[in-house]
């Protein structure tokens, strides 16, 4: 999970609108027990991703990204996949909150698809709020989380806030 507060840099795999959890993860898959989730992860619009994503790679997409069901495993998959952040011109609501939960940062920036082109550099500065191409110079500002979603994102995901904050308060999750 990359820091917010680290500048985050990477290669574009950009997709339209309307990127559907099925066509990031497959009905029913289980991300610990399926061998072909990297494989099978956006197979349809790209059957090159698989082969060609790399760590720390970036995904920009247009609007109503993650539409569908409300399964966590299309978050988990680009995951997977070694995505580190998303950079979409809207998400639907329910990826979004899985997004959060999982702490793969989806950071909704209107104007994204026409300011970047597949396989060229983005530049994320979350602190400064701004959203840079580094091939063109272009910007696009960037609204910052909510302080209670950064925190989410800070411990690595909701899972990970709930063990702190039993933590401090003395409690040893089983």
């Amino acid at each position: 999970m990359p820091d917010l507060k680290k500048v985050i840099r990477g290669r574009v795999w950009k997709f339209g609108d309307s990127v559907e959890t099925s066509q990031l993860a497959r009905g029913g898959s289980q991300i610990a027990h399926n061998e072909n989730v990297k494989e099978n992860c956006l197979r349809a619009l790209r059957p090159e991703f698989f082969e060609q994503v790399q760590a720390e790679d970036l995904l920009a997409a247009g609007t109503n990204f993650g539409r569908g069901s409300s399964r966590q495993t299309a978050v988990q998959a680009l995951q997977v996949c070694g995505i580190q952040a998303l950079i979409t011109e809207s998400v639907a609501r329910i990826y979004r909150r899985n997004s959060i939960a999982l702490a793969l940062p989806n950071l909704v920036v209107p104007g994204i698809t026409t300011l970047v082109a597949d396989g060229e550099q983005l530049e994320i500065v979350y602190a400064g709020g701004v959203v840079g191409n580094l091939m063109s110079g272009g910007e696009l500002p960037l609204a910052r989380f909510p302080e209670s979603v950064d925190q989410i994102y800070e411990c690595g995901g909701i899972s990970q806030m709930i063990v702190k904050k039993l933590a401090e308060r003395g409690i040893t999750p089983a």
